[in-house]
C-alpha cells in the first residue's frame, strides 16, 4: 500500500457520502475530495489512490507557481557562479516571466510551451535564442522537482528546435584594418586579442595584468576564468604586444582588468563596438567571429593544430573542424593545384606519345 503524507486522515462522512483528506508536500493546507459514493471502501480506495499518485509525484502542488521555479533557477546561477548568471536574469525577466510567471507549475503544458514558442518565431527569434529560454525553463522545473519540499511533482515535455546556427562569417585582413581604426582603444584591445588568439569574450573580459608575462611574451590563463575549466598560455607577439604595451601604459593604477573603461572593468560589449562595426562595413560581425578567424589564420600559417586547439581553448576536434571554415580563394587555390597536378600528367603523356 501506498504511504502517502504523513498526517493524512482516513476517510469521513458528510452527511451519507464518503470523503478523504490529505497533504501534497508545498501546500499548508489539506485537500478534501468527495468520493461520490456512501461506501466506506470506494473513499478508501481513492484515498490509496492519492496516496500512490504523490508518492510517484504524479500530483504537483497547487500552490506553486512558474514564477516560483525561475527564481529557483536564478538562485541556482548565483550559487553555481556561473558565467552567464546575467545572461539567464534577461532570459526570466524579458521572456519566461512575462510568459509563465503568474501561471502555476501545475498548469504549463506542452500546448502552452507551442504557442509561446509560436510566438517567439513570429517575432523574428532565432531557434537557437529560444532553445536557451526552454533550457532554462527545463532546468527550472528539474529545480522544482527536486526541491524540499518540492513545488512541482511533474515537468511538462520540454522539446527543443532545430538548430542552424552555424555562423559561416570571418573577416578578411582589410576588413580587420578597417575595424581596427574605427574601434575605441578601450575596444580595440579585446577586439586584437580575439582576432590573433580566438579567446572566448568572456576570457578576455576577466583577463588581468598579472597574468601577462611580459618577458617571455605569453598570456596565462586561470582554468576558472575558461569553460573548459583548464588553465591554458596563449602566445603575446606582433600587432597584439604592441597594443597590450599600450594599453598597459594608459592603464589605471586601480583597475587590475585589461579591459577597462574609466578605471572600471568592462562587462558588455555593445555600444561602440556596433557603430565601429558599421562605420568598417561589416555591420555583421560578432566578437565570436573573431574566435573562428584565428582559428583559421593558426592553421594557414602551419601551426600544428594541436597547438592551435591549445592557445584557442578547443577540447574537441569536430569543433575545431567546424571553424576552420573554407571560403572561395580556398576553392580557387584547390583549382589551381589540380590544374598543375594535371598538367604534370599531360605533359608525361606529350613526350612518351612524341618520344
Amino acid at each position: 500500500m501506498a504511504k502517502g503524507e504523513r498526517g493524512t486522515a482516513r476517510p469521513y462522512l458528510r452527511g451519507r457520502i464518503w470523503w478523504i483528506k490529505y497533504y501534497v508536500p508545498g501546500e499548508s493546507k489539506p485537500r478534501y475530495e468527495s468520493s461520490n459514493s456512501t461506501e466506506k471502501k470506494e473513499a478508501q480506495r481513492l484515498l490509496n489512490q492519492r496516496r500512490s499518485e504523490i508518492d510517484n509525484r504524479k500530483i504537483s502542488s497547487r500552490t506553486a507557481t512558474v514564477s516560483d521555479l525561475l527564481q529557483l533557477y536564478l538562485s541556482d546561477q548565483k550559487k553555481q557562479a556561473r558565467r552567464s548568471s546575467k545572461q539567464a536574469e534577461g532570459y526570466v525577466r524579458l521572456h519566461l516571466q512575462p510568459a509563465f510567471g503568474r501561471l502555476k507549475a501545475s498548469e504549463i503544458t506542452s500546448s502552452v510551451i507551442d504557442a509561446f514558442v509560436v510566438q517567439k518565431q513570429k517575432g523574428d527569434y532565432a531557434n537557437a535564442t529560444i532553445n536557451r529560454w526552454l533550457e532554462a525553463l527545463r532546468r527550472a522545473y528539474v529545480l522544482g522537482i527536486s526541491a524540499t519540499p518540492p513545488l512541482a511533482y511533474s515537468a511538462p515535455k520540454v522539446e527543443l528546435l532545430e538548430e542552424d546556427n552555424v555562423r559561416e562569417g570571418f573577416l578578411q585582413h582589410d576588413q580587420y584594418l578597417a575595424l581596427q581604426r574605427e574601434l575605441p582603444d578601450h575596444q580595440r584591445i579585446l577586439f586584437e586579442i580575439a582576432y590573433h588568439l580566438g579567446m572566448r569574450r568572456g576570457e578576455i573580459l576577466n583577463l588581468r595584468w598579472d597574468q601577462i608575462d611580459w618577458s617571455e611574451n605569453l598570456i596565462r590563463l586561470e582554468g576558472r576564468q575558461t569553460k573548459t575549466k583548464r588553465g591554458r598560455w596563449a602566445p603575446m607577439y606582433g600587432e597584439l604586444r604592441v597594443c597590450l604595451d599600450m594599453a598597459h601604459t594608459a592603464r589605471s593604477p586601480d583597475c587590475p582588468f585589461v579591459v577597462s573603461w574609466r578605471g572600471e572593468q568592462m562587462n558588455e560589449v555593445k555600444t561602440a563596438w556596433n557603430k565601429a562595426r558599421i562605420r568598417a562595413g561589416v555591420p555583421g560581425l560578432l566578437v565570436h567571429d573573431l574566435r573562428r578567424t584565428a582559428v583559421r589564420n593558426m592553421v594557414r600559417a602551419g601551426i600544428p593544430e594541436k597547438q592551435a586547439m591549445l592557445i584557442s581553448g578547443h577540447r574537441t576536434r569536430s569543433i575545431f573542424d567546424r571553424y576552420d571554415i573554407t571560403d572561395e580563394r580556398d576553392i580557387r587555390a584547390a583549382g589551381e593545384k589540380l590544374e598543375r597536378y594535371l598538367g604534370q600528367k599531360r605533359a608525361v603523356v606529350t613526350k612518351l606519345i612524341y618520344r
